[in-house]
């Protein structure tokens, strides 16, 4: 059951209490690292004990980011025994993943600050603002509310949040406040161009190479409003591309001209991993991610369902359809 709290609110709970562990989700993303890392500057500076926790630790993509270098993989031995759990960015219980479930659990004190609206909140105490861009914007009312100048490490972090989760404020869902949060963020000096140029214009030769793989199988509907393809185990053999390889490929799939519904379909053992767009004409959240045991934003979703590749996308594509009418 949700007890839902306002930024004030979250902002008392956090410094009331101490021994820390900012948890992300599975296949953590630019604003589940950098909001994590955000909130942890700005809990330290409070002189506040705490440690960011990541499925698989750090992705390589963010591991250029102040304190990235001191994120535990979830499940590694902490320094100290955490008193204290906050899940960051988690839209649900279960993508905390099972070393995640089992470390938010074991904590006396749980919190959750999320921006996803298909959230039904499982902390103690939930911060849930359905209407942001990302958690990172959260992020910095939280650490204003906290009485942490903004600092430029801290800043950093929170605008690599804020800028992934917008296609770095191309999306729908950027907003006035968005803008003025990282407004804040560039204020501290942080470096825009240098985070820019690493987030968008630099990419490794394996993941290039992913890239070409998963489009070359390209699918597009006789009516070009749906595009899906499919990201097998052997594509990543064969680039020598890392899972986090995968982040942005389905951005492609959306782009397609005519586009309203894009599915890239991902082959995880026994299980597929779906990533889902759309135009705003459709709520892929609520139609397609959500009956299918998923969640996230009208515009971008997904859900990991017990199905091959195929029948999975199938699935998606289903769904879609009966929405689209």
């Amino acid at each position: 059951m949700m007890n839902p709290a306002t930024i004030e609110q979250m902002a008392a709970w956090l410094k009331d209490r101490d021994d820390f562990a900012l948890l992300g989700h599975v296949y953590p993303d630019g604003d589940a690292a950098g909001s994590c890392l955000g909130l942890c500057h700005a809990l330290r500076a409070l002189g506040k004990r705490a440690v960011v926790c990541l499925p698989g630790g750090i992705p390589s993509l963010y591991a250029d980011l102040p304190g990235a270098d001191g994120v535990f993989a979830t499940g590694d031995a902490l320094p100290f025994e955490v008193r204290t759990a906050v899940a960051v960015d988690v839209s649900e219980y279960e993508r905390l993943g099972d070393a995640g479930k089992a470390l938010f659990d074991a904590a006396p004190q749980r919190a959750v600050i999320d921006h996803h609206s298909t959230n039904h909140g499982f902390g103690q105490l939930t911060l849930l603002d359905g209407a942001a861009a990302s958690a990172g914007e959260i992020a910095v009312e939280v650490a204003e509310a906290l009485g942490v100048k903004l600092s430029r490490d801290m800043a950093t972090c929170l605008f690599v949040a804020i800028s992934t989760d917008t296609g770095h404020f191309s999306y729908s869902n950027t907003r006035q406040e968005t803008l003025a949060a990282a407004s804040k963020c560039a204020a501290a000096g942080i470096d825009i161009s240098g985070i820019t140029a690493r987030l968008y214009r630099t990419r490794t030769q394996a993941r290039t190479l992913l890239l070409g793989l998963v489009l070359a199988g390209l699918h597009v509907s006789e009516d070009g409003r749906m595009a899906w393809a499919f990201l097998t185990e052997a594509m990543l053999e064969q680039a020598h591309a890392l899972r986090e390889d995968n982040e942005g490929i389905v951005n492609y799939l959306q782009e397609i001209e005519g586009v309203v519904f894009a599915v890239l379909a991902e082959e995880r053992g026994s299980e597929t991993k779906l990533s889902m767009r759309s135009a705003p004409t459709l709520d892929v959240a609520k139609h397609v991610a959500v009956p299918l045991g998923g969640g996230g934003h009208p515009c971008a979703a997904g859900a990991t369902v017990k199905l091959p590749m195929e029948a999975a996308a199938q699935r998606a594509l289903e769904l879609a359809r009966r929405a689209l009418g």
